[in-house]
């Protein structure tokens, strides 16, 4: 049977708190060295009482003394142009989107090792698939597709006459 003294687990309990603690203190040591300066400028700095003359010293040790010509400052206002052909009622609506699609015929439907599929045009552009693709290919050669803008950002390209959608990326 094993004879466990209970004395001895409480030493080892004890032993190991001394270790975690002696790391700890270690450790903020290590990390709070930073935090003391030995600069004497900036010990100078913390024995003024005014406030004022305080942030003077303070800026005068560690902002840069180059001077920002007006000039420049000028150069930075943005200008603010109104534009004329603003109707004042349509201001802050939504503008309507111009539904740009492109239909074509598949060409070629090559799988590829990563898994994505690469379709190509009668129009000479190749799209590849967003998403892997493990089972069957979802589009055929000879199919009639349109490609147009997706809801949030991408392109989706859509069989005619079918239920086939594939999120696709335009490749050349």
């Amino acid at each position: 049977m094993n004879n466990y003294n209970k004395k001895t687990v409480a030493e080892k309990k004890h032993a190991l708190v001394e270790s975690k603690s002696f790391i700890l203190f270690i450790g903020l040591l290590f990390f709070g060295a930073p935090v003391f300066s030995h600069n004497p400028d900036i010990q100078n700095c913390v024995s003024i009482t005014d406030p004022a003359a305080r942030l003077i010293c303070y800026d005068a040790l560690f902002q840069d003394t180059q001077k920002i010509d007006k000039s420049e400052k000028a150069q930075k206002t943005p200008i603010v142009k109104k534009s004329d052909n603003t109707n004042n009622n349509d201001y802050g609506l939504e503008k309507p989107k111009d539904d740009l699609s492109i239909t074509a015929k598949i060409i070629n439907v090559n799988k590829r090792g990563n898994y994505k599929i690469y379709i190509t045009l009668d129009n000479k552009q190749t799209w590849r698939s967003v998403k892997d693709i493990y089972d069957r290919i979802p589009v055929n050669e000879g199919q009639t597709v349109s490609i147009s803008q997706g809801f949030i950002s991408g392109y989706v390209m859509k069989v005619e006459g079918k239920k086939v959608s594939l999120r696709v990326r335009r490749v050349k």
